[in-house]
């Protein structure tokens, strides 16, 4: 998959089992950022809240490390500051950077992504994007109901669906309380392997992320309504879905300049995307650290 008007770019390490991506946005663009979940990890997330003076980003990190991993987004703005991107002000540029993170310091070594592992990753950033075990998916898992001995491997999925103006991106990672179905079939592709029993005490720490980049013109409110669609889409791949033990956090951007003129059919495309992004995720998920993948494909 192919896309314009941004790049994407991955840093991981198979030995400690974590990693950063990194969305670089080439064009002027409008952004917000949604929590749906309750125990979310961020930097610069109210920035895109409604009311605030920026309107878009230059960069969006997804990583690994929880709390302990925002120090990469540092390196991505060292990245842009070289290269003279940013809010503009009198004395200099800022860059825009959000950042949302995943739990997986229990997969691999205790581990968190580093500001160079950004650095690196906005360096390596493309117009096409690698699934599965790689970046921010590297030490992500699922279907932890039951405790992490239970768990199978989540990952980072892209999908893709085009309306008449212009294409819909979607890029979900998936290290999830819940398990991950196929919503056409309703198949389960990856979830806990344990029995029923005792429920994991507590079971917290785990996330979906989700970048959505529309190639389309909408404005900061029009997004926003569309963050319930967003929403409704993953909970359809993801069951259980925006749990108070999921720090579920969502981007929607907008880059492109003919509007939508179906809104039914912006709805049906953002669905196709979630779903391909969310069963790619684990579908492409490779084994890591005695984690078994999805085997269906």
């Amino acid at each position: 998959m192919e896309f314009s008007g941004f790049r994407v770019g991955h840093r991981e390490d198979f030995r400690l089992a974590t990693g950063c991506t990194v969305f670089l946005f080439d064009v002027p663009n409008v952004a917000v950022a949604s929590v749906c979940g309750g125990a979310p990890g961020g930097r610069e997330l109210p920035a895109l809240f409604p009311g605030r003076l920026v309107q878009g980003v230059d960069a969006i990190v997804l990583s690994g490390g929880s709390a302990l991993g925002l120090r990469c987004a540092e390196g991505v703005v060292t990245f842009l500051r070289e290269r003279k991107r940013g809010f503009a002000t009198r004395v200099a540029r800022i860059p825009i950077v959000a950042q949302a993170v995943i739990y997986d310091l229990e997969v691999g070594e205790v581990a968190f992504p580093e500001a160079e592992w950004g650095y690196e990753a906005a360096s390596l950033a493309d117009c096409r994007t690698k699934e599965g075990t790689v970046g921010v998916g590297t030490g992500a898992t699922v279907g932890k109901m039951y405790g992490m001995p239970w768990a199978m491997k989540g990952g980072f999925g892209a999908g893709e669906a085009r309306i008449s103006e212009g294409a819909i991106w979607a890029f979900v990672v998936t290290n999830c309380l819940g398990d991950v179905y196929d919503p056409a079939s309703g198949i389960r592709l990856a979830g806990s392997r344990g029995k029923e029993g005792p429920l994991s005490t507590p079971p917290f720490l785990n996330t979906t992320l989700a970048v959505v980049v529309f190639e389309l013109l909408l404005s900061r409110e029009e997004l926003l309504s569309l963050v319930p669609v967003v929403h409704s889409a993953l909970a359809a791949c993801i069951r259980p879905f925006g749990t108070l033990y999921d720090g579920d956090t969502l981007f929607l951007v907008a880059l492109g300049k003919v509007a939508p003129r179906n809104y039914l059919l912006l709805v049906e495309g953002i669905y196709h995307a979630i779903a391909e992004a969310t069963t790619s995720s684990v579908k492409k998920a490779s084994p890591l650290c005695g984690i078994p993948a999805c085997v269906v494909q």
